[in-house]
């Protein structure tokens, strides 16, 4: 995404597993992070790990006005338009988001557990910006070289103590049903392991 220092930085799904990785990277590179999650505890959990600010959206799929409402509050949080929006979740929370990116703004698609977006495209022609597909699996294989580089980047940063993989739960394998319940649960921060002994 190309993200620069002083960049506002828009995180959906702040609290997951990736979405941490994106604040606390984002964070590693001096941008804005905006955290936006599903529950105060979750945004604060957000904040605890680099946010500058967070927004607690609440469960869609929405009507009209809601959208518009939620809208406004990620315009609220990033009053000069989100230079990166990192959407790990999809569904209504998309269009919303993209309302209140920056001119020439960059959107990554990373998943969309809340479901498939359907996005007005006139919105990427009036704020010129670019959607990006980010498919991590197939990324590395087509650039393997890059993915090394990036992996060497990634474990300094680590090493540097510039981002910290977040563990929340322990699960062992024989009890993988309860990883699943917490994930659909949206009750999960950072990341679910499941162990095998």
């Amino acid at each position: 995404a190309n993200l620069k220092p002083g960049e506002t930085l828009l995180v959906l799904g702040a609290a997951g597993g990736v979405g941490l990785a994106a604040v606390e990277l984002g964070k590693s590179m001096q941008a804005r992070v905006v955290a936006a999650a599903s529950s105060e505890e979750k945004v604060t959990f957000a904040k605890e790990h680099g946010a500058d600010s967070g927004i607690v959206y609440p469960r869609g799929p929405f009507d009209k006005q809601e959208l518009r409402a939620l809208s406004a509050r990620f315009k609220q949080a990033c009053p000069e338009g989100a230079d990166v929006i990192y959407d790990a979740v999809g569904g209504d929370y998309a269009e919303a988001s993209l309302r209140a990116i920056a001119w020439e703004g960059r959107y990554l698609v990373i998943g969309f557990p809340a479901g498939i977006p359907k996005l007005p495209l006139n919105l990427v022609l009036l704020k010129a910006c670019q959607i990006v597909g980010v498919f991590w699996a197939a990324w590395v294989e087509k650039h393997p070289g890059e993915f090394q580089a990036s992996a060497r980047e990634l474990l300094e940063l680590c090493s540097r103590g510039a981002i910290k993989p977040v563990i929340s739960h322990r699960v062992p394998l024989e009890e993988g049903g309860k990883a699943i319940a917490l994930l659909g649960a949206r009750s999960a921060v950072g990341k679910i392991v499941v162990t095998v002994d």
